[in-house]
């Protein structure tokens, strides 16, 4: 990331007395080469056939020697493929029976050997055995529709994620940590008038090393998540753009005129947010209008980058697109080409190349895995 910074503008972190957490600004986005933001990176193409076609690629996880994708939108399928990119197991959507679910919105994998996936349209936790996907049981939400979820294994205890409700069990509060049986431990953080909007990550809770951080909807702030506490983390600024006023969300009852002012409206507000953080490197992408951007903290050096993913400048020859990050495999990125997206005239990688010689814009994604500078 050295390269960025030698090129532009780049600030350190400072940590201000109304904040307990530590301060970043990505600044105003700036021109780079996806040369300096990748160094050494692989590919790996998942198998393209009836059974093992996938729409989009909205969670994956790499776990051991499996590659784990969930396609909810598509399919309604969590596909489990090998190393390789071979199908190896398949969920798919099927109706309300046991094991069952209708629209998988996001999963969680235990290393204890299990697996979890929410269902939102059925208003299910269903655990399966990581190993071969047979399922266990359900588990007890303990109020309906969470936007996300996640796991505390040595607790044996989960922390859902709430939009905000008038009437909710659950009041006020959007986290929640409860019991298999759904009895609740504990609550935390207020709902804002954004609460209501249920546009957001759905895997908005991840775990950093044996942290737990959250990160709530239409919010600049990383949260440090614990069973009795909620601290400050992280909070972010973006140069000239900002997350939405709290007044846009006051302005409108329905949400669908929030998300359409945010989508389309005269200001450019960011309007989703995604974070990913490894021991180097701490990555968040996110919206503007529809427009993807990404912006990148080196935690060692201090060293940040704000760029609008179209103007990278493609230099390794894939096709002059950008793999932005869709998920982190260890200490290393996992990014994404979807054929359909790519221009193959300008496709000058040579591994990439014979990859991409007998795929179509139906076929499924090439996956790419890489290390940061």
């Amino acid at each position: 990331m050295s390269a960025i910074c030698s090129l532009y503008s780049c600030s350190y972190p400072d940590v201000k007395n109304s904040f307990s957490g530590i301060s970043v600004d990505f600044g105003n986005p700036q021109l780079v080469k996806s040369s300096d933001i990748i160094a050494a990176y692989d590919y790996v193409k998942l198998e393209n056939t009836e059974t093992s076609l996938i729409g989009e690629i909205d969670q994956i996880e790499r776990y051991r020697d499996r590659i784990y994708v969930l396609d909810t939108y598509r399919t309604g399928a969590l596909f489990v493929f090998s190393k390789e990119g071979n199908l190896l197991f398949k969920l798919e959507k099927k109706g309300n029976g046991p094991g069952e679910f209708i629209l998988p919105h996001s999963f969680k994998i235990d290393p204890q050997g299990y697996l979890y996936i929410l269902d939102r349209a059925l208003n299910r936790l269903l655990k399966y055995v990581l190993d071969d996907l047979t399922f266990v049981e359900e588990i007890s939400l303990p109020a309906p529709s969470p936007l996300s979820f996640s796991i505390i294994p040595d607790k044996k205890m989960f922390v859902y994620y709430y939009p905000a409700r008038q009437e909710s069990s659950i009041g006020k509060k959007q986290l929640v940590i409860a019991d298999k049986a759904g009895k609740v431990i504990n609550t935390f953080y207020d709902a804002t008038p954004s609460g209501k909007v249920l546009h957001g990550d759905p895997n908005n809770i991840y775990t950093y090393g044996d942290e737990l951080r959250v990160y709530p909807y239409f919010d600049n702030k990383v949260y440090r998540m614990s069973l009795d506490s909620l601290v400050d983390c992280y909070q972010f600024q973006w140069g000239k753009y900002a997350m939405p006023d709290e007044s846009l969300f006051n302005k409108y009852e329905d949400s669908g005129d929030i998300m359409k002012e945010l989508s389309v409206g005269e200001k450019d507000w960011i309007r989703l947010m995604y974070v990913y953080e490894i021991e180097q490197m701490l990555w968040v992408k996110y919206y503007i209008k529809n427009d993807f951007y990404l912006s990148g903290w080196n935690k060692k050096t201090g060293d940040t980058f704000n760029i609008k993913s179209t103007d990278i400048k493609d230099d390794l020859g894939m096709g002059g697109h950008f793999p932005l990050p869709v998920g982190i495999s260890g200490q290393r990125m996992i990014g994404v080409i979807y054929p359909y997206e790519i221009d193959i005239d300008k496709v000058t990688d040579a591994k990439l190349k014979q990859l991409l010689g007998d795929v179509t814009d139906e076929s499924n994604p090439i996956l790419v895995f890489y290390n940061l500078k």
